[in-house]
């Protein structure tokens, strides 16, 4: 209870039990982690070799923040200074990381049981096998992950009131995101153009702080442009979109075809060799076998044009064939090849100890469609669709199908690891959708204050729409009190 006057400023005991019961859920959720990334060895993979590699070059060198690799995993293994520092480092990050993205969605429902219900909901989500099988591996998917809790939380709190130390902080894990995998340069360019369409559209409204969201705007693409543009002058892509061309267009004449009036030579070559090739293994799709002996005196020629020409071509094909770009990934044999037919489980830890909020936070992917129906239902009811965190966490979804996508279409290989970046971010922004929207309209418990038993409980923080209006010195003030 709160008083005044006389009796002083009291804390009724009740008021610390919901932030008390959030702490702990993120204490036994920390201890989790940091067990489930340190129990055992680190998983060594070929790609966590190639890391090591680029993470033995001189810190300011090209062959660091330019090699074959994006430089925030070497970094990383830099600090660390061993596989297992790494592992334990990541593990942290992701304790720091996804226990503030749950305090953030745990401000969006009214304070007390609800929002403990908020947060524990989010730290389970956290602790689903496919989040958690990454922190025992050098590789880049947990540093990924817990950058996209970062960012997500911190386009939450940017779009609840944008100032400038949240754009810097937005600016800067965005920066950290586009440096953990080349696909990710595509997620923040295109969270750029939406935040310019959003500072276009409300410069002429209120210029001092359209000036905070045109910074963000061109933070983000400048982000986006610098790492895009390593991406395509180490060629680190090449490989990538070569490995798309040996198991979705060289299987198909017609594709090939196509890609021969673009250029592409020797067609007819790689017909016959597709022709005499079976599936890797029963059940999959093809593959284009580069050791072909029929190949070899064209195997120079045919990759030197993919090195010079495929990438383009590529995205040419792409742009010309939209309907592809949605419906191939849902061809069955997937075209891809993937390790153990692309089960995640084949990266996780063989000891290790899956959580049991797996299959109900983690569920089969039509859940998503039900859990979706009731967040916008729900805020629909309560005209939470008005507010800009719901806004805004409705891009993110929308941006992970466009990231699974990318993924998808950036790789003919190992996609399903490739792509789980993207996946989470629809997950998280649709859980977060369903969570805050039934928790809303939760009506809340009648808690009479001790000296006055007629009096309500307080209820929730003011709401993120009310009207402000920015002074030209960055302040803020109701926009009743400005005018």
């Amino acid at each position: 209870m709160r008083g005044d006057g006389d009796n002083g400023a009291l804390t009724d005991h009740r008021d610390l039990v919901a932030p008390v019961l959030a702490l702990a859920g993120w204490c036994g959720f920390a201890w989790y982690i940091f067990w489930q990334g340190t129990v055992g060895q680190p998983v060594i993979w070929t790609d966590s070799m190639s890391y090591a590699t680029v993470a033995a070059n001189p810190v300011w060198s090209t062959g660091f923040w330019a090699g074959q690799r994006p430089p925030l995993v070497p970094l990383v293994l830099k600090l660390a200074g061993s596989a297992t520092g790494f592992t334990a480092l990541q593990s942290v990050l992701a304790v720091g990381a996804w226990g503030f993205l749950a305090f953030t969605v745990g401000r969006l429902v009214p304070e007390g049981w609800r929002r403990v219900v908020a947060v524990w909901i989010v730290l389970g989500f956290a602790t689903t096998t496919p989040i958690t099988l990454w922190n025992r591996s050098v590789l880049s998917e947990s540093l990924s992950l817990s950058l996209l809790a970062l960012l997500v939380a911190a386009t939450i709190w940017a779009v609840r009131g944008l100032t400038w130390p949240r754009v810097t902080a937005l600016g800067f894990v965005a920066l950290l995101f586009a440096a953990t995998r080349d696909a990710q340069v595509w997620t923040v360019a295109a969270l750029g153009v939406i935040v310019a369409v959003v500072a276009l559209a409300r410069w002429r409204r209120n210029r001092p702080s359209s000036l905070r969201i045109v910074a963000l705007a061109v933070s983000l693409l400048l982000v986006a442009g610098v790492t895009g543009w390593v991406v395509v002058h180490t060629g680190r892509s090449r490989q990538n979109v070569a490995n798309a061309l040996y198991v979705r267009i060289f299987p198909f004449p017609s594709r090939v075809a196509w890609f021969a009036a673009h250029g592409m030579p020797y067609a007819r070559a790689i017909d016959r060799s597709m022709a005499d090739t079976k599936p890797p293994t029963p059940g999959a799709a093809k593959v284009f076998n580069t050791s072909d002996p029929k190949l070899a005196s064209l195997e120079a020629p045919l990759e030197q044009w993919i090195v010079n020409h495929g990438q383009s071509t590529y995205l040419l094909w792409l742009v010309t064939h939209p309907a592809y770009v949605f419906t191939e990934p849902l061809q069955r044999p997937e075209r891809s090849f993937n390790f153990d037919n692309g089960l995640l489980t084949f990266y996780a830890a063989p000891d290790r100890v899956d959580s049991p909020a797996s299959p109900v936070l983690w569920p089969a992917w039509w859940w998503l469609l039900p859990l979706t129906v009731i967040g916008l239902g729900t805020a629909a009811v309560r005209g939470g669709w008005r507010e800009r965190s719901f806004q805004a966490v409705v891009m993110l979804g929308a941006l992970g199908i466009f990231t699974m996508l990318v993924a998808w279409h950036g790789d003919g290989q190992e996609v399903t690891r490739h792509t789980i970046e993207g996946f989470a971010e629809l997950r998280t922004s649709v859980l977060i959708l369903a969570v805050v929207g039934v928790l809303r309209i939760v009506p809340p418990r009648r808690r009479p204050e001790r000296n006055d038993p007629e009096r309500n409980d307080p209820g929730p923080d003011l709401p993120e729409s009310e009207p402000v209006a920015h002074r030209d010195d960055g302040s803020v003030v109701s926009e009743v009190a400005a005018h």
